[in-house]
């Protein structure tokens, strides 16, 4: 079978012998043709053979206009369909993107990885709306988002610093809580179901939002506490329609840790360094025996759960992703969300003079406990991880002040997913009226009251 960049041969061995010798004559297999790298696949679909891969003397470019093309027609099922690009049988390998519901990328420099994350924006902009699709671009190297500068689907200006991606990560979590709870107000449980019955009500919909993540290893090393906010969203932030593109060109388990890859079981492993990068972003090894240029193995279980296949990307050039880009920016001006514009104020610390005492820590302590008790006067839930993000404290100080709020019957003992539920609260009146010990009497005593 004569793919793109490969040429796949059947090996059926003989009904006495185990095809797992195969494997020990692949060097000697490589040699005999000359060197030219071979990848020996035990299972392939819709087979009774194993596959034996050798690259192409000449390799086919693939066309993101082709695979787009050959995308369902759209509809608001099919709307964030993206093409992987053309399996060895020439047929163009598609998944929606909301049923992933994330997607983690890995391969080094030169092996495509920069195209396809191109070819997957640009597919997405092409289909869907600013109303229907918002974009975070988090963008450590300045210049691979450039192309998407200012136009309508961006939450903000594409982010450069590793403080700012951490704040604005941490607005991300806020965002999805915020859903959470207009999906526990209206009874519906995901974005689905809500813009359902706002479009029946008249209410405004609320838009899917895609994260993109580029080279988080380099984020991870600037920040070890990014973790926190993007192993959140990669657990809980799909019901919410919020998804997670991760991409890295060091996928070590010191980045990629067991949080992350259980929750994001999408991969897309394009040529890696070693065997070791391999096992890690796949599961097994064969990622460092890709080709270069857009030659990857999927790993995605819409598509099959078993079997990993290999693919050639689509290629898209960057005048290509300018004119699509120019195009939209045309339609509309950019509408950025004023929650995501002011990150700096979010990373800003005040400078202290001296090292305070004890004695001040404690008087500090005591002072920010009183302040975060009136807060939740007016809220609903609270969680350990809600105070360190508003407060700007860390998790032992936020988790001794949470335990005392349980202690003293301000929140409750247990909770769900929206953080622990405030039992004393302030009812909001026309003359803001109305103290936490008031409220005690007409919100706690169920039994109690005259």
């Amino acid at each position: 079978t004569v793919g793109p960049s490969i040429t796949q041969y059947d090996i059926l061995m003989d009904s006495d012998k185990s095809i797992s010798i195969i494997s020990r004559y692949l060097e000697d297999i490589q040699i005999r043709l000359g060197g030219v790298p071979a990848r020996f696949e035990k299972l392939v679909a819709g087979k009774k053979t194993s596959g034996l891969e050798i690259e192409n003397r000449l390799r086919a470019t693939v066309g993101l206009k082709e695979c787009i093309q050959e995308l369902n027609p759209l509809s608001d099922s099919t709307r964030f369909e993206i093409p992987f690009g053309k399996g060895i049988n020439s047929q163009v390998v598609k998944a929606s993107l909301i049923k992933f519901p994330h997607l983690l990328v890995a391969g080094t420099t030169g092996s495509g990885k920069s195209v396809f994350l191109h070819s997957l924006l640009t597919t997405l902009i092409m289909r869907n709306t600013p109303d229907e699709l918002r974009l975070l671009l988090i963008d450590p190297k300045k210049v691979e988002m450039n192309y998407y500068r200012e136009i309508p689907h961006l939450v903000c200006p594409a982010i450069i610093e590793a403080s700012k991606a951490k704040a604005a990560l941490d607005k991300m979590v806020d965002e999805m809580e915020r859903r959470y709870n207009m999906f526990a107000e209206t009874y519906t449980n995901d974005i689905k179901s809500f813009n359902k019955i706002a479009e029946s009500k008249g209410l405004k919909k609320i838009p899917y939002i895609v994260v993109l993540i580029d080279e988080y290893a380099d984020l991870n090393d600037e920040c070890k506490d990014i973790r926190t906010p993007v192993s959140r969203l990669a657990q809980k932030a799909r019901t919410a329609g919020i998804h997670l593109i991760i991409a890295t060109q060091r996928p070590s388990v010191g980045v990629i840790d067991g949080v992350i890859k259980s929750n994001i079981a999408c991969r897309v492993a394009l040529m890696v360094q070693g065997y070791h990068d391999s096992e890690v972003i796949l599961g097994e090894s064969g990622a460092e025996k890709l080709l270069n240029n857009g030659d990857m193995i999927i790993s995605i279980p819409e598509i099959s759960r078993s079997l990993k296949p290999r693919v050639q990307g689509p290629f898209i050039d960057t005048t290509e992703v300018t004119k699509v880009t120019d195009f939209i920016r045309s339609q509309r001006e950019p509408n950025y969300d004023p929650n995501f514009m002011k990150l700096e104020e979010e990373i800003a610390e005040p400078l202290e003079a001296a090292e305070p005492t004890k004695v001040d820590k404690d008087a500090a302590e005591e002072d920010l406990y009183g302040i975060i008790k009136d807060d939740l006067a007016t809220r609903e839930y609270c969680s350990i991880s809600y105070i360190q993000r508003s407060y700007g404290v860390g998790f032992p100080k936020a988790g001794r002040l949470f335990m005392r709020l349980q202690k003293e019957g301000i929140v409750a003992m247990s909770g769900d997913a929206r953080g622990c539920k405030v039992l004393v609260r302030t009812e909001t009146n026309p003359q803001g009226l109305g103290s936490i010990e008031q409220s005690e009497v007409t919100y706690k005593g169920d039994d109690d009251i005259d």
